[in-house]
């Protein structure tokens, strides 16, 4: 922030907000830390671009750092660094001096980015037997072209990078007069920075990264949090545009659209919504600040429980990942979670699953943190000692399920766990788990508000004589060993 404060060439208010905007303050100074990296080699890259041709090895270790810090900062620096080659190309071709070209500290300050580029790209693809967001995706490229949500998240991104909300939590399907007004203004958006972009002969250095990251999003995958890079790469399109000599120029079409709009009223609108566009982000920031400050995000409140009522050595299971062979798409997903939520009991009946990923619990890496050792019996039950989550795919559930059979049936659960699939009826003739404390807490927090879950923890009804200060938080009558019927 320091670098875009002093060095930016940008209008005194320019300099001062942007730093309080919401990716910039927020997102990438509270939640996804790592990307400030990517803020550092953004401005550097600003920083450095200018004289580029003159230290090319400045330049490109800045680009060096985006490409380490994320698959995208690839995406961007490769496009960033193909547009610089036939600027090269050209220059070399317009002196005569082509057959120099082994010459120049360029050529094998490209190289260099080029070769390490190869090597992390080999380096993030997914091993055959990892998990990550893609597996579940069976929806080819060509597929999502025929989508007609392909093209309106194309249009929305510029926008969405700053002050639109659909993306991320906001489902352009599910509001449809914001999607129309969304849509329009992420155009506007498109053809202002592509005008303003021709005007000042730096087109193709915006247009090819750009093209490359909005289109990988669009077809592929991303988040809410990778939005800030396009935000990142709008800060430096203009900054080494205004460092150009004479300045920042503004398109000719805008200046006769500014000269034709007379009337103060029309005048007055425009500037007031243009202003509320603008400070839109300023205006998330402190949402999402405020949000932080007063939800409780995560699930540190169980691991108060659990400390407090001396419960780590207790066997408690925690929820895994599970797959219904109903769930078709998100809606009906959220149907299925609300109707986990509402099994008072377990085990009860409950949809059939496809398939079970019991590597993947969340709520086990919320928890463990508080503690120094693994406290669930289920959590990474082949290295006890590891606290992370290790993404297994391709795993042998009843092998997992077996080892967990091993240690018998647990003393508390945390979140509903078909036990059912674990455990035969023998076993379970006659076991009830009866929820103790409802938990409600927040997932995510977004620029207008916040993704919250509700969780129960569970305990065996035959050790309510062992722990009398919980109660069956369900039970109206307050009877705790009077089952629901």
């Amino acid at each position: 922030m320091a670098l875009l404060i002093f060095r930016s060439p940008f209008p005194k208010i320019v300099r001062y907000l942007l730093p309080f905007t919401f990716y910039f303050f927020y997102q990438y100074g509270v939640l996804s830390r790592p990307y400030s990296l990517a803020m550092v080699a953004f401005m550097l890259m600003a920083v450095t671009y200018k004289d580029r041709n003159a230290h090319p090895w400045r330049y490109i270790l800045v680009l060096s750092l985006l490409c380490l810090v994320s698959a995208y900062g690839i995406m961007l620096a490769g496009g960033l660094c193909i547009v610089w080659t036939f600027e090269i190309i050209s220059e070399l071709i317009r002196n005569k001096k082509m057959k120099f070209f082994w010459k120049d500290m360029r050529f094998y300050s490209l190289c260099f980015i080029l070769v390490l580029a190869v090597v992390l790209i080999i380096t993030i693809l997914p091993a055959d037997d990892c998990y990550y967001i893609g597996v579940d995706s069976s929806i080819s490229i060509k597929e999502y072209l025929k989508e007609r949500w392909c093209y309106e998240y194309m249009a929305v991104i510029p926008f969405d990078a700053w002050s639109g909300l659909l993306i991320g939590g906001h489902g352009i399907e599910n509001n449809p007069p914001l999607e129309i007004i969304e849509v329009f203004c992420g155009l506007i958006v498109w053809v202002i920075i592509s005008a303003f972009s021709l005007k000042n002969k730096k087109f193709f250095t915006f247009f090819l990264p750009y093209l490359l990251m909005t289109g990988f999003m669009t077809v592929k995958y991303f988040a809410l949090h990778h939005l800030g890079l396009i935000a990142l790469f709008h800060v430096f399109v203009f900054w080494i545009m205004g460092e150009e000599e004479g300045g920042i120029v503004v398109p000719e079409f805008m200046k006769k659209l500014n000269s034709k709009v007379t009337s103060r009223f029309v005048r007055k609108i425009s500037a007031a919504v243009i202003a509320f566009v603008c400070l839109a982000p300023v205006i998330y920031s402190v949402i999402a600040s405020v949000y932080e400050v007063t939800w409780e995000v995560g699930l540190s409140c169980l691991a108060q429980t659990i400390k407090e009522n001396h419960l780590e050595d207790t066997k408690i299971m925690v929820d895994w990942s599970f797959r219904n062979e109903e769930v078709e798409d998100s809606e009906n997903e959220n149907e299925l979670n609300q109707y986990l939520f509402m099994t008072l009991e377990i085990p009860s009946e409950h949809p059939k699953f496809i398939d079970h990923r019991t590597y993947l619990i969340g709520a086990a890496v919320m928890i463990e943190p508080y503690f120094d050792k693994n406290i669930f019996m289920n959590y990474n039950v082949d290295r006890p000692d590891a606290l992370y989550m290790q993404y297994k795919y391709k795993e042998d559930v009843e092998a997992v399920f077996a080892k967990w059979r091993e240690k018998g049936l647990p003393d508390f659960i945390i979140g509903y766990c078909p036990i059912d699939e674990v455990y035969d009826e023998k076993t379970l003739e006659g076991v009830k788990y009866l929820p103790i404390e409802q938990v409600k807490y927040t997932t995510f927090i977004g620029k207008s508000g916040v993704s919250d879950k509700y969780v129960y923890l569970y305990m065996r009804d035959d050790l309510f004589d062992d722990y009398p200060q919980f109660k069956w938080v369900n039970d109206q009558t307050g009877n705790v060993y009077e089952r629901k019927t």
